[in-house]
């Protein structure tokens, strides 16, 4: 098995973590000068702030739409964090984003479902929900809820039956800057050293899907085809040619987004912290870790990453590996026809996850699918399915502790 946490020992200090104290005011990860924590001030209030329409006489944060998902960052990651589950079974999240892939569609990248006034939604989105069951190794059943969703009420015409839908709910933005700065070279060290079946593939640091090469490039996008605000990066929002009333809309400025003010939102992201730990006693710290690599977790949730820093480089411990792997049929991506797309995932970092359940029930996995962190482990097929399958064989004590310990990141 590989030695995943031998993988980045002695490369420094363990930082990045700080206790969230305030879940309305999330601390950045390291002391900063004065003017470097007015920028980080500046970002959070400007990642939480409610965009107005260009012209809007009130606000000075303008320019949002005219198609957009939600008015602000912080409508899909509420103080840093992940999005939320839905409010009831059956239901979309209120963090809920539904990317559009495979050839270009009349509608963009993303199916934008609200719109400001004069302007039309570009369509609404059904979920339907199949029931899987199965059974451990000691018989102890289990059930899982597989989405599949639908486009309806398109203004201009149905998406191509080739359209791929991608359902996707905000993840967490915390330490994500210290998640940009951990050297390619140690992701190709840990990828080199994964076993053939899990080995993964280097993408992008950013999007569930790794098709954002970094926290700028992520930060414009959301900007641009979420809530229609453009920028230096992305001067161009997602309308397309066949959407002229939305090329038509009034626009606050070129870029929208001022850069001094795209900066401050960067830059709070990059400072921001990860949820410390809470207390665990150290005999059931090791116990869950010794079960969570016997297990096979870690070869893709790499316990520790380095970063390296002018004054002495430190570690972190986001438990990912930051590669794409393949998870199998069950979790693709499908067209509008229903067909499985081959579909490759970033592995999700697992530090916050206990910050994130002690805030309320949690949507895990890319859609929200899994309620509870047993049921996204039961999501792994493909390259997760050896783990899975581990997960399953062990009896029901050993099962919950380490759970218990995964829900303690």
């Amino acid at each position: 098995m590989l030695a995943t946490t031998g993988l980045c020992a002695g490369t420094g200090e363990l930082a990045g973590r700080v206790a969230m104290t305030d879940p309305a005011s999330p601390p950045p990860w390291t002391e900063v000068h004065a003017a470097a924590k007015r920028h980080f001030d500046l970002g959070h209030m400007l990642f939480n702030a409610q965009w107005r329409p260009a012209g809007h006489p009130e606000s000075q944060l303008a320019g949002l739409g005219p198609l957009f998902v939600e008015s602000s960052c912080g409508a899909c990651h509420e103080g840093g964090a992940r999005g939320r589950a839905p409010a009831a079974a059956g239901e979309l999240s209120s963090s809920f984003v539904l990317q559009l892939g495979g050839p270009p569609t009349p509608y963009g990248q993303v199916l934008n479902t609200r719109a400001i006034d004069g302007h039309e939604p570009e369509g609404r989105i059904t979920l339907r929900l199949h029931r899987r069951e199965g059974r451990h190794a000691d018989g102890q059943r289990w059930t899982l809820q597989e989405p599949r969703y639908a486009v309806v009420d398109s203004p201009l015409q149905a998406l191509p039956t080739d359209t791929v839908l991608k359902p996707r709910i905000g993840p967490a933005v915390f330490g994500v800057g210290l998640l940009d700065a951990v050297p390619a070279d140690a992701l190709e060290a840990i990828r080199i050293a994964q076993p053939a079946a899990s080995r993964g593939d280097i993408g992008g640091r950013f999007g569930w899907q790794a098709d954002a090469i970094s926290l700028v490039d992520q930060t414009a996008i959301a900007f641009a085809r979420e809530m229609g605000l453009t920028s230096q990066i992305l001067p161009r929002d997602d309308c397309t040619q066949a959407q002229t009333d939305c090329l038509e809309a009034l626009q606050s400025g070129t870029p929208e987004l001022e850069e001094a003010l795209f900066h401050a939102v960067t830059t709070f992201q990059f400072l921001l912290a990860a949820p410390a730990r809470g207390k665990i006693d150290p005999a059931a710290d090791a116990a869950g870790a010794a079960l969570f690599e016997r297990v096979g977790c870690a070869i893709c949730h790499v316990p520790q990453l380095p970063v390296p820093r002018d004054e002495g480089a430190i570690r972190i411990d986001p438990y990912t590996d930051l590669l794409l792997h393949d998870l199998g049929e069950g979790l693709a991506d499908r067209t509008v026809a229903g067909t499985p797309v081959p579909s490759r995932w970033r592995t999700a970092p697992l530090w916050g996850l206990a910050h994130a359940l002690q805030a309320g029930p949690v949507g895990l996995m890319h859609d929200g699918r899994a309620s509870t962190v047993e049921e996204a482990i039961l999501w792994h097929e493909g390259q997760g399915a050896e783990a899975r399958s581990n997960f399953m064989a062990l009896d029901a004590t050993s099962r919950r502790q380490l759970l218990a310990w995964i829900e303690s990141l």
